[in-house]
């Protein structure tokens, strides 16, 4: 049971993501950086997907400048994080998250291509 991510691009790729997390006052989990050359595929979250919520979100980044960014913006630091979703120590940027629906699987692998 899990959230992976599998490299299909050129360059290596940086990945943050959001889950639903009641722990959080606003209910959502935003954590980042996972580094994963081309071709590897790495686990970041090791729950039943969709036992925690039917939608997730992603943002990733290429070393040559290509993103995956969505609607859902919310802050971001280059640093390691694992934050709430409203929280923003500095030194921040904002970045769009794009939305994963893993509708019922208990796995789920999403992959980055060009």
């Amino acid at each position: 049971m899990s959230l992976s991510f599998r490299n299909s691009y050129r360059t290596l790729v940086s990945v943050a993501y959001i889950k639903r997390f009641p722990n959080c006052p606003e209910g959502w989990l935003k954590r980042g950086w996972w580094n994963i050359q081309p071709g590897a595929t790495v686990t970041v979250d090791g729950a039943n997907v969709s036992a925690v919520n039917r939608f997730w979100y992603f943002h990733a980044e290429a070393t040559d400048g290509a993103v995956w960014a969505g609607p859902i913006v919310t802050c971001v630091t280059n640093n390691a994080f694992e934050w709430c979703l409203n929280r923003c120590d500095p030194p921040t940027r904002n970045e769009g998250f794009r939305e994963i629906d893993v509708n019922g699987f208990t796995n789920y692998t999403i992959n980055l291509t060009p």
